[in-house]
């Protein structure tokens, strides 16, 4: 994948993890955990990591942000874009749609049906 294309997504995926975490970090839950100033709310989750605070987000946010992580991580690393379960390149509508996937759609049909 091109460098524009993977800044593009790098942005996409930062996108989608602010927002998450903008609705789990609203400022009444970071008075009641400590954290005064409202700061980069990236940078604040980035500290909280590790708390049991963040140990109790929705499983569903909690694993997108995981997801989000390491495709943020596979930019980096120069493999994003390839399906985790086959090897094969992710197509880019699947990618548009859901920029985390770690898997092609076919390969993500199979793993429901073996469910």
């Amino acid at each position: 994948m091109d460098k524009k294309k993977l800044e593009k997504f790098h942005k996409l995926l930062m996108q989608e993890k602010e927002t998450l975490l903008k609705g789990i970090l609203t400022e009444d839950v970071l008075e009641k955990i400590g954290v005064e100033g409202s700061g980069d709310i990236v940078d604040v989750a980035s500290n909280l990591y590790d708390t049991e605070f963040f140990l109790q987000l929705a499983s569903h946010d909690q694993e997108t942000i995981h997801l989000i992580d390491r495709a943020l991580e596979k930019i980096d690393e120069g493999t994003y874009g390839i399906c985790e379960g086959t090897g094969k390149p992710i197509k880019e509508a699947r990618l548009e749609a859901i920029p985390w996937t770690p898997y092609s759609i076919e390969y993500a049909q199979e793993l429901a049906k073996k469910k």
